[in-house]
């Protein structure tokens, strides 16, 4: 069946035989501040009464996009206006529960926002309190699956798509309410992504990062890496240099610096023979990760003219390039 404007629809017949599954949507929007998350204490639901949820959330009702749905909830939950471009797309969690019955069966599309407009509050019965927690602090009950997604903000390392409950407590799953929260982000990606796992580089690192961008790097015009600079980074801000490794060795780097005001990101590099792979993506999508649960707004990057590899990378993660800017530089 062809609409006037050409878009088709199922028939009757066609949904009749492919209509046996269906999920129930739900939107999720997550108020952060600063390296903080705003929760509702649930009451009088009957579902995880008694734990902390998501700023606000509600299924999304037939005929409404989920854009509309995310914004409908904040203001209905807790009163705060906030526009559509002001919602930041964390993860969509594809869960299942315990029973296996239709109600179970859900798709849900977790946001982020940092704008709004109007002072958060409870307006609706189904929560007792509304409080801000520190990310890497939160309370012992949160829901289990926001708490996974919670925790992988906190640590740089949710994937755009999420499965919850299927094969509980497996790495594959990623997380179920028998496992919890989730401590171990590297156990998950080196299931995920082919043994290639991702965590925040230290001390013991810094001779091999200098020889690694030795042999990966593409800016043979810039000042001599020394370990001492290296040093001083990790020991500023620990978790801004973000390492890729595969059996052991570093493989791929990444530097999301913050300075309370800009974010930049520098060192996007990975190993010749690993290129291809998606492994520079993934770095990237812990480096935003990080960056925006610090409370980053816009990000940039040094990006080499010639550099057509990593040109190619950035405008596909959805940079644009700024022609009427130059960067000026000066050693002291």
């Amino acid at each position: 069946m062809t609409e006037a404007d050409g878009r088709q629809a199922y028939s009757a017949e066609y949904a009749a035989s492919h209509g046996r599954f269906a999920v129930v949507p739900a939107a999720y929007v997550f108020l952060l501040d600063h390296g903080r998350v705003l929760l509702q204490l649930r009451a009088g639901t009957g579902y995880y009464d008694g734990w902390w949820g998501a700023s606000a959330a509600g299924h999304v009702e037939a005929g409404e996009s989920v854009l509309d749905a995310a914004v409908r909830e904040s203001a209905e939950e807790i009163g705060v206006a906030i526009a559509p471009d002001a919602l930041a797309p964390l993860t969509t969690m594809h869960r299942t529960g315990p029973s296996g019955t239709p109600v179970d069966q859900r798709v849900d599309f977790f946001f982020a926002c940092r704008e709004w407009s109007g002072e958060p509050a409870l307006l609706e019965p189904k929560a007792e309190e509304l409080r801000w927690f520190d990310l890497h602090d939160l309370p012992e009950r949160v829901v289990h699956h926001e708490r996974f997604v919670l925790d992988a903000i906190a640590a740089g390392g949710l994937r755009s798509i999420t499965a919850f409950g299927f094969e509980p407590g497996s790495a594959r799953d990623q997380a179920s309410p028998e496992a919890g929260a989730v401590d171990d982000v590297e156990t998950v990606d080196a299931a995920a992504v082919g043994g290639v796992t991702y965590a925040s580089a230290d001390r013991a690192d810094v001779d091999e990062l200098i020889e690694f961008w030795r042999a990966a790097g593409e800016n043979d015009s810039r000042p001599a890496d020394s370990s001492a600079a290296v040093a001083r980074l990790l020991a500023r801000d620990p978790d801004a240099l973000i390492v890729a490794r595969l059996e052991g060795r570093i493989v791929g780097t990444v530097i999301a610096g913050y300075d309370g005001w800009r974010a930049h990101l520098y060192r996007l590099a990975v190993s010749p023979d690993q290129r291809r792979r998606g492994i520079g993506r993934e770095l990237m999508r812990r480096a935003e990760a990080r960056l925006a649960a610090l409370g980053a707004t816009r990000f940039d990057a040094m990006v080499l003219e010639h550099n057509g590899l990593g040109r190619t990378l950035w405008s596909s993660l959805g940079y644009t390039e700024q022609l009427d800017w130059r960067r000026w530089v000066r050693s002291p």
